[in-house]
């Protein structure tokens, strides 16, 4: 493909449609909705058809003004294989030995484990448990029973006799009891005690 190709190819996919886009905003009026997708569509199209043209163009090198522009000519499909270089073994100097092959060392079996048998372990004797003796049980002591107290002697009454000028209420008062008491120890009435004899006896409760 020739370079002039390119260019025309360059300018259309990557120049053209921002001129393009600026038109259609200026007559979008006369063109209406319609005609404005219409331009659009063509615009996009044409800058997608310039850009499969140059990733399918066979071009080695492009020249804009003083810059050079080199392009891949191969394309993806193509393989590209290095051609197999022979590699010589490198030569010892003189007077150098020469090496020594390694020799894998030989693996020594391990020995087989022989299983030690477990001790068998002898039931030991469970003591059996002593019985204990019950303990006796003593007899509570009952309680000796506290001797009732001795009721206490009779205290023997102590007895007045009546003088000349006593009175029942002045005997009363004399050994410090009551009028009521003396009457009730003598079975006296109020009348008898009013009347007291010479030589009469009263029991002193």
């Amino acid at each position: 493909m020739s370079s002039t190709v390119v260019y025309l190819l360059l300018f259309s996919a990557l120049v053209l449609p921002v001129p393009a886009a600026l038109l259609l905003r200026l007559f979008n009026a006369q063109l209406g909705v319609r005609g404005l997708f219409v331009g659009a569509g063509l615009i996009f199209a044409l800058a997608i058809a310039a850009t499969l043209a140059l990733s399918r163009a066979e071009v080695g090198m492009l020249r804009v003004g003083d810059l050079t522009l080199l392009l891949p000519s191969a394309r993806r499909s193509d393989g590209f294989t290095l051609p197999p270089v022979d590699v010589a073994p490198p030569v010892p100097p003189e007077g150098t030995a020469a090496p020594t092959p390694f020799a894998p060392p030989t693996l020594t079996p391990r020995p087989s484990v022989t299983p030690t048998p477990r001790p068998t372990l002898a039931p030991t004797a469970i003591p059996e448990p002593t019985p204990e003796p019950e303990p006796t049980l003593e007899p509570t002591p009952e309680p000796a029973p506290e001797p009732e107290p001795a009721p206490p002697a009779a205290v023997e009454p102590q007895r007045y006799t009546v003088a000349e000028g006593d009175t029942f209420r002045g005997i009363a008062e004399r050994f410090g009891v009551s009028v009521a008491d003396l009457l009730q120890a003598n079975n006296l009435t109020p009348e008898q005690a009013d009347n007291l004899r010479l030589g009469q006896e009263l029991v002193i409760p």
